[in-house]
Formats: structure tokens, C-alpha cells, sequence
């Protein structure tokens, strides 16, 4: 019996820990190696459209680097946090000024992505979309 508890114990910490893992890897597999465009920036405030403008873009290496549109480049990473996932951005600005910031990933599929911000108390969304 207690041989029965220790395997099933150990195969809940193993699916468990591997989930994380998976869902990360996967949402990394995604999100690099791909240029995304901003097309819709959306609050309570207002909700503004950037489809078929030249707009902001940020692009994620397969080696975990980045760099946007405004020169920013830099390190991410995607944590998950109690179900969550986010990407964490580690930037430099042209100037040398550090720039980071957090999106929580709220939708990612092969050619769309939605991520959200809270800034000054009102949380905004933005809409990218790729191409492959």
C-alpha cells in the first residue's frame, strides 16, 4: 500500500511540474522566432486600431533576445504564475536607459496574440498579429 501512495505521489509531482513546463515551452515555441505586429490597442479610455499602418512591432529570437520597433532590445522570458503566463522583457532603449516591463498573456495562437498591462491603475490590451 504504501508503495502504491509513493508511485502515485511521485507520477502528481512529475505531470504536475512537467504542465508548467510544458505550457511554457509551448507558448515559447509560439511566440519566437516571429515579428508581431500591433493592430489593436484597446482600454475603458479608448480603443484605437493600427491595421494597415506601419506601426509597432516587436520581434522574439529563438535564443531569448528582442527588439522593437522604438529600438528597445533586449532579454524575455515567459513565467507562469499561478496559471498565467507572462512575458517578462529585460530592454535597453537606443540611449542606454533601462527599459522593462511585463505583458500577461491572455490569448497566443500561431498568428495572434493578446497581452495586457496595467498601467496606473487601468488595464490595457493589445492585438498582435504575424505572419509566418
Amino acid at each position: 500500500m504504501k508503495n502504491i501512495f509513493i508511485f502515485t505521489f511521485s507520477c502528481f509531482l512529475f505531470f504536475s511540474c512537467s504542465k508548467d513546463t510544458d505550457s511554457i515551452n509551448y507558448t515559447q515555441s509560439l511566440l519566437s522566432n516571429k515579428t508581431w505586429f500591433l493592430r489593436f490597442k484597446i482600454n475603458e479610455k479608448m480603443s484605437k486600431s493600427f491595421m494597415g499602418k506601419n506601426t509597432y512591432f516587436i520581434h522574439f529570437s529563438k535564443n531569448g533576445t528582442t527588439l522593437d520597433s522604438d529600438g528597445i532590445s533586449g532579454y524575455f522570458v515567459i513565467q507562469e504564475n499561478n496559471s498565467e503566463l507572462s512575458i517578462n522583457i529585460d530592454g535597453m532603449t537606443l540611449n542606454g536607459v533601462q527599459a522593462n516591463y511585463k505583458y500577461t498573456i491572455e490569448q497566443i495562437g500561431l498568428d495572434q496574440m493578446t497581452v495586457s498591462y496595467q498601467e496606473e491603475g487601468i488595464k490595457t490590451k493589445k492585438i498582435f498579429s504575424t505572419t509566418h
